[in-house]
């Protein structure tokens, strides 16, 4: 029986979880309620700084949110300040856009820190993982900074009504949304990309220490969209299901499709081909020192459905040199 991968949060799903308390706090002051905004955006930012706090894995974003709302908490109620009444909208997207720059200035981008809970730490140095996630980061700075200069020309020209809402909440909270589709797909698109920039070909290696169904999520890395088209050059359409059994194994498929390649955990509805192995005879095909093809005849692992597609899985993810 194979083993069961630990369960992961995807590094969105964190990303949208820090963003919880900044929801609360914007929805609730949109309404009128300062108060209400300020508390309870502070009490689920408590939560989340307490949960990382314990695990000992705190993140940028989370000690800004909280930084900010303690502040604001300190200045409304501490204070009798009606600052957050009138800047409130404009003082967090100031606060979150120096926080994002900042982060990156400084060379940890915020987002980096999100993506290493998915990802090994053999690649956590990695330049192109490193450079995507400045990308997005950037990204982010760019969402945050245009979000405030909408809310202070908005403030600056005075406007009220229907206008002022549209300037002040719509337009921003649809740019945050923008912000998180952008995150999600960007990992999938561009390290390909990036990796035949640096080296004039696809990204070569997989790092020391990944083992197991780790390699499976690095293979999209080495894909190469050209083998992956028939004599017609239309691009292939695949699902590859792997079952890794042993320490390292889990289970998790690769999506092959429009001349892209990206993995996801779990099972696929309907695979091509699906792959039984052991982790470290997987590991062994995936770094090329062992041939897929030569593992498969002599039974090191097992294969069903598309075996066509298994005889060019070498081309897709090893250049043929297996």
């Amino acid at each position: 029986m194979n083993e069961k991968k630990k369960l992961r949060i995807p590094s969105m799903v964190w990303i949208f979880i820090a963003f919880v308390p900044w929801i609360f706090y914007w929805v609730l002051a949109g309404m009128g309620y300062t108060a209400a905004a300020i508390l309870s955006g502070l009490a689920v930012s408590l939560a989340i700084n307490g949960y990382r706090f314990a695990i000992r894995k705190m993140k940028i974003l989370d000690m800004v949110t909280l930084a900010f709302l303690a502040v604001a908490a300190f200045v409304t109620f501490a204070l009798g300040s009606d600052l957050l009444v009138f800047y409130g909208g404009v003082l967090t997207d100031i606060a979150l856009a120096l926080m994002a720059w900042g982060s990156l200035i400084a060379g940890n981008p915020f987002t980096y820190d999100y993506a290493k809970e998915n990802w090994d730490k053999a690649f956590w140095k990695d330049p192109i993982f490193i450079e995507t996630n400045q990308i997005i980061t950037a990204v982010w700075g760019g969402v945050f900074t245009t979000q405030a200069l909408i809310g202070g020309s908005a403030m600056v020209l005075g406007l009220e009504g229907t206008a002022r809402i549209i300037l002040v909440a719509v337009i921003p909270r649809s740019l945050l949304a923008t912000g998180i589709a952008f995150s999600a797909w960007f990992p999938q698109w561009y390290p390909q990309r990036a990796a035949a920039r640096l080296s004039g070909q696809r990204f070569s290696g997989i790092p020391e220490g990944v083992f197991g169904l780790r390699v499976v999520e690095f293979m999209p890395l080495v894909f190469s969209p050209e083998a992956a088209c028939d004599l017609s050059g239309q691009a292939l359409r695949a699902t590859v299901q792997f079952h890794l059994s042993g320490d390292g194994g889990g289970t998790g498929w690769l999506e092959i499709d429009s001349g892209r390649c990206t993995f996801h955990p779990g099972e696929a509805a309907q695979p091509t081909l699906v792959i039984e192995s052991p982790a470290e005879v997987w590991t062994a095909v995936a770094r090329g020192e062992m041939s897929g093809s030569e593992a498969y005849l002599t039974k090191a692992y097992t294969a069903t459905g598309d075996l066509e597609m298994l005889l060019r899985l070498d081309a897709m993810f090893g250049g043929g040199d297996r």
